[in-house]
């Protein structure tokens, strides 16, 4: 005979500092925003600066990738947001997308995701006025560039990431003849660039010593395009494209380590360049995506799945984020640089 459960009232009582070091943090912020209106005292402990820190360190070790999500726009016929589970697109041929309200109010605008950081993510509209807003609380801040100083023919790059020394989430803009925008890993922002007058290289910005670096690439790349920048994994990674047929995807295991950069899969171009490496699954499947398509491709360089994408026509700017209770009101800078 099956054995039916203990009633409510007979069922142990958990400690209040077992349920707020050991289970809420292990929560998806859709159910620690309705929690906080429990009571005050989960009020109070879901907005501490230690809560929400331990809830992003454990939604970003998930390597089931439960608490991320990825995130698009479309500008036709008029600018939306949409975001779907990356656990979903991992696991699943099809995955629905949802609506997100964003922070930008006239739908005209020209934008532009330059990158994600816990959570939060960085919009500029226009070229010139910044958003920092975390998709997961609906919360953002407006930070104005219009005191920066620009120059004809070139552009403003951004570059957004995290100051762990200080705590403090910052903007870089530099000016640059190729639009590219800054990868953050390791505490710093990266561009591709040159060592010298003709050696390919990545150019570093440390945003706690507010200094410049350099990391030397895997290979100089002759004979392939000009090296695109990304993040696997929290990893630093580059892509070579090969005459319009081949992708080479390189990762570096072990940051500011030469050695340690390996040749992790190679696979078909089909004519288009500047794919984007978003995720790496627990089974060691790299989530691709090429302009408005994705596709799964495991070590070996075979292709495993093309995930499907219902309600995400014509978007743009695939962001891959973890989901987190971090402010958009945290302290921030911007820090001017001339590149």
């Amino acid at each position: 005979m099956e054995e039916l459960p203990a009633p409510l009232e007979l069922l142990p009582h958990l400690p209040n500092e077992l349920i707020i070091l050991e289970i809420l943090p292990r929560l998806p912020v859709k159910s620690l925003l309705k929690f906080r209106c429990v009571s005050k005292s989960w009020l109070s402990s879901i907005s501490t600066p230690h809560f929400i820190k331990a809830h992003l360190e454990k939604s970003s070790q998930n390597k089931d990738h439960s608490h991320h999500s990825l995130i698009a726009h479309s500008s036709a016929p008029h600018l939306a947001f949409k975001n779907c589970s990356v656990q979903s697109l991992l696991q699943q041929p099809v995955t629905h997308a949802t609506n997100v309200n964003y922070p930008v109010a006239n739908t005209s605008s020209s934008i532009s995701v330059v990158g994600s950081c816990n959570g939060l993510i960085c919009i500029v509209v226009n070229g010139e006025q910044i958003h920092i807003w975390n998709p997961s609380t609906t919360k953002s801040k407006t930070l104005n560039d219009s005191d920066f100083i620009r120059e004809k023919h070139c552009y403003t790059i951004y570059g957004f990431g995290h100051d762990e020394m200080n705590d403090d989430y910052n903007v870089v803009a530099i000016i640059n003849p190729l639009i590219v925008w800054g990868k953050y890993v390791e505490g710093k922002l990266h561009w591709p660039g040159f060592s010298g007058k003709q050696d390919r290289a990545v150019v570093s910005f440390d945003l706690a010593q507010a200094k410049y670096g350099e990391l030397k690439l895997p290979i100089n790349g002759d004979g392939a395009s000009f090296p695109l920048l990304g993040v696997l994994g929290r990893c630093l990674c580059v892509m070579y494209e090969y005459q319009w047929s081949s992708v080479d995807l390189w990762v570096m295991k072990e940051y500011g380590v030469m050695e340690s950069w390996i040749k992790m899969l190679t696979f078909p171009s089909f004519g288009i360049r500047g794919h984007v490496p978003l995720c790496i699954s627990r089974n060691g499947e790299v989530l691709i995506q090429f302009e408005s398509t994705l596709k799964l491709y495991n070590l070996q360089g075979d292709s495993v799945g093309n995930p499907k994408i219902m309600n995400m026509d014509e978007c743009c700017d695939a962001i891959y984020y973890v989901e987190s209770l971090v402010s958009a009101n945290a302290n921030d800078k911007k820090d001017r640089r001339h590149g």
